[in-house]
């Protein structure tokens, strides 16, 4: 992990939201004292346990939030791309991060000092209700993808994943799968195995078929819709 001496300019952090409720002075204080970050694809940038004392911006690339089981096992939480921030709940606690988190790409991050973020959201009430309204509905995703994975069946998560990803309304959409089989199937708690199953099924039955690499035609979204619910 390469920390540059360049200091990052205030566009790139004027552009993400919530940093855009704050004037230009103030960005001019949380600019001056942070850091721009470059990661190459599986370095590690917060180790779990970790304390860190700032919040990490995602520029562009891509990271992974992982629990780490005893066994070595991962559990995937969240992926962060451009113009998300990770690492705040922690920060702001003063408490050990819960989860490692690694570049999935080449990455630019910057570190905002916790300390400036309360300064800022002490200073600035819209910004404070931005960051709390960005918790309160990080949190919500998290127990409703405890809920999905609990409630229902692999065939229902891939299903409802993939119908997900077309647009509202249509019977058939040609959709394009951001990350690779075994991240997806991390993310819907299932093993690579299970979804390749499951995807391979739904090509049989002529809900899907393969566009390429990372390419889907989803043939009829009502059927797959259907799958998602039953």
């Amino acid at each position: 992990m390469k920390r540059e001496k360049t200091t990052p300019s205030i566009p790139s952090l004027k552009q993400i939201t919530p940093f855009d409720l704050l004037d230009n002075p103030c960005l001019h204080r949380l600019v001056a004292a942070s850091r721009l970050v470059r990661a190459d694809r599986g370095e590690i940038l917060i180790q779990a346990d970790e304390i860190s004392n700032c919040v990490h911006v995602v520029l562009d690339g891509e990271v992974k939030c992982l629990l780490l089981a005893p066994s070595g096992n991962e559990k995937l939480i969240r992926i962060a791309g451009p113009g998300e921030i990770f690492g705040e709940e922690a920060a702001l606690l003063g408490r050990p991060a819960m989860a490692m988190a690694q570049a999935s790409r080449n990455t630019r991050l910057l570190h905002v000092p916790i300390a400036l973020i309360r300064e800022a959201m002490a200073s600035v009430p819209s910004f404070a209700e931005a960051m709390t309204t960005r918790l309160a509905a990080a949190s919500y995703e998290m127990m409703l993808h405890m809920q999905l994975c609990i409630q229902l069946s692999s065939t229902q998560r891939v299903a409802q994943y993939l119908s997900q990803l077309a647009p509202e309304g249509v019977e058939h959409a040609e959709i394009h799968l951001a990350n690779d089989k075994q991240t997806i199937a991390a993310q819907l708690n299932l093993t690579p195995e299970t979804f390749s199953r499951v995807l391979s099924r739904f090509v049989r039955d002529g809900l899907v078929t393969p566009q390429g690499r990372r390419s889907l035609m989803l043939d009829n979204l009502p059927q797959l819709r259907r799958a998602a619910a039953h």
